[in-house]
């Protein structure tokens, strides 16, 4: 059970990582219907919901591979309740965008997700996610396994598994 809930640990945090760099938090101006809707088509515009989703279908292949006593039919449910429920993730970011945006911003903002580069910006950022964690991947990769090689030769042995 540990290790599902470290996986179920990691999708969340790189679902909530990938839609908003910022804490939740309920704010002002959450309630207000035009400042929602602004907010919404936003989310719309940036795709969040759709890059979180993205981000999450990326993760459990590794998930799988970390986690071979959680069962396959557990990940293909898990995906499919994500995207059957990505509305609930969107109702769920709207405040967080509301404590930490003006309606003035949130209009600029909209302005240039609507302009060329913009929209641009928005189709590419799953490719620029994708890669990035490619990137990343190979990135901890390398740290690792020069620490290893670093702690090997100063003669820190691994601990062997339980």
């Amino acid at each position: 059970m540990t290790a599902l809930k470290h996986g179920l640990m990691t999708l969340t945090l790189a679902a909530a990582g990938l839609t908003t760099p910022v804490v939740a938090q309920r704010g002002p101006g959450a309630g207000d219907p035009a400042k929602v809707t602004t907010i919404r088509h936003l989310l719309d515009l940036t795709g969040a919901a759709r890059l979180a989703l993205s981000g999450m279908e990326s993760m459990v292949p590794a998930q799988r591979a970390a986690n071979p006593q959680i069962p396959g039919a557990f990940w293909d449910a898990f995906i499919a309740r994500a995207r059957r429920t990505l509305p609930q993730l969107v109702d769920s970011l709207v405040p967080v965008y509301a404590a930490h945006f003006s309606q003035t911003e949130l209009d600029q903002l909209v302005r240039f997700y609507e302009s060329p580069l913009g929209k641009h910006l928005s189709e590419v950022q799953p490719l620029i996610l994708q890669e990035s964690m490619q990137v990343g991947q190979r990135w901890g990769m390398i740290i690792g396994r020069e620490v290893g090689e670093s702690l090997s030769r100063s003669g820190v042995k691994p601990s062997q598994p339980n």
